[in-house]
């Protein structure tokens, strides 16, 4: 069985594949949960588990209880003579869990089948390292792969895939546990600073939220975008469909500053410089989106797809309506990222393949410094696609 500690990681078509594995999962029972039995509150609450899924895996003991029993002062001092802990933890399985009323402080264990997304396929040694010293890690991240474990991606984040096959000049047993200092999108490439320490991650962490560090991006975007400086100080709106209208709709301020570079007139392409002056999610491919010059690549604000068109930035009419829309595309897309094929351990929907080329988006991260001319700087070479 391939577990949660020992990733097997799979090249093949541009990509790189974690093979799936077993964790298992705990959770804290909630107050709301209380005196309600582990299927009800499995079927109700975690959408992605089926009532007719959940009590499958409870009668194969891959949910159970760990619930804490009370006991009195006198108990609880014998208890910690003999073991050590005041605590005594009976696990509850089937069938004696079909009837089980969840209590304060009981724990939920599930035994899970993980299957990660796939990611571009680079190899870590290949991956350019910009700076190293004892303190931290500077490297030019490749598009494609995203910084930190999140949903979907675990040994699939840059972080997991470092400290589990180390890069130039550190072996996988000579790596230690790395801080990513920001964090750049899953398709963004370029400057990502990594500090060794909890000391220097937040003294650069630091740095950017007061913002003395200077950002500089290069984007490659359609049409011919002003010749001069521009400013562009619209407020970034952010949907999320997952939490509905009340709480998916965020607005905050941003500015970002933007300099033409070059243009093609056969391709009709710019090359932009970006300077971001604010740090809000997806801003410059907002911002450019908005100014009618979206990156030319952009699966998400590019022209046609899901969050492209510029009355996003204006949700004062029809929010409902266009939360709606968006939101129901948003569940086609994501079903059309499961294959008909299911999984023979889990019998979950297999993710269906997506091609390399699409990992990459024309958005670089090509310098992070201190505004101090005397400060701390680090710089990638343009990316290939700059070249028009």
């Amino acid at each position: 069985m391939q577990t949660f500690t020992s990733p097997n990681y799979v090249f093949s078509d541009g990509l790189r594949h974690v093979d799936p594995y077993f964790q298992h999962i705990k959770t804290t029972v909630k107050t709301r949960w209380r005196n309600r039995t582990v299927l009800d509150v499995l079927s109700s609450e975690f959408r992605s588990i089926s009532q007719l899924e959940c009590l499958k895996r409870i009668k194969k003991k891959q949910i159970i209880i760990l619930h804490q029993q009370k006991l009195t002062k006198k108990e609880k001092k014998e208890q910690r003579r003999l073991t050590g802990s005041p605590k005594v933890v009976r696990k509850i399985e089937y069938p004696e869990i079909m009837d089980f009323k969840l209590q304060d402080n009981d724990v939920i264990v599930r035994q899970e089948h993980i299957h990660e997304r796939s990611v571009y396929g680079v190899c870590s040694k290949d991956i350019e390292i910009v700076y190293e010293d004892t303190g931290i890690l500077v490297i030019n991240k490749p598009s494609g792969i995203p910084i930190h474990p999140v949903q979907n991606y675990y040994f699939n984040s840059l972080v997991k895939i470092l400290e589990y096959e180390g890069w130039k000049n550190t072996p996988p047993e000579n790596t230690m546990a790395l801080r990513p200092c920001y964090r750049l999108d899953k398709l963004t490439s370029g400057v990502c600073i990594f500090a060794k320490s909890p000391e220097t991650a937040s003294r650069i962490q630091r740095d950017i939220q007061d913002r003395e560090v200077e950002k500089v991006y290069i984007a490659r975007v359609k049409g011919r975008f002003p010749e001069n400086e521009f400013v562009c100080n619209d407020d970034v709106i952010v949907l999320d469909t997952k939490k509905g209208k009340t709480d998916g709709i965020m607005k905050k301020e941003a500015k970002t500053v933007f300099q033409r570079i070059i243009y093609n007139p056969v391709l009709n392409e710019s090359i932009v410089r970006c300077l971001p002056k604010t740090g809000r999610t997806h801003q410059i491919r907002i911002h450019l989106r908005n100014l009618g010059h979206p990156i030319s690549n952009d699966p998400l604000y590019g022209d046609g797809k899901l969050m492209s068109s510029s009355k996003l930035n204006d949700l004062s009419r029809d929010t409902d309506a266009i939360f709606d829309q968006i939101r129901l595309e948003a569940e086609v897309n994501r079903s059309k990222s499961e294959s008909s094929e299911l999984c023979k351990d889990c019998g979950v929907s297999l993710y269906t393949q997506t091609e390399a080329n699409k990992l990459v988006i024309y958005l670089h991260a090509i310098s992070y410094g201190l505004k101090d001319e005397e400060g701390w700087k680090y710089e990638t070479k343009n990316p290939d696609w700059v070249n028009i």
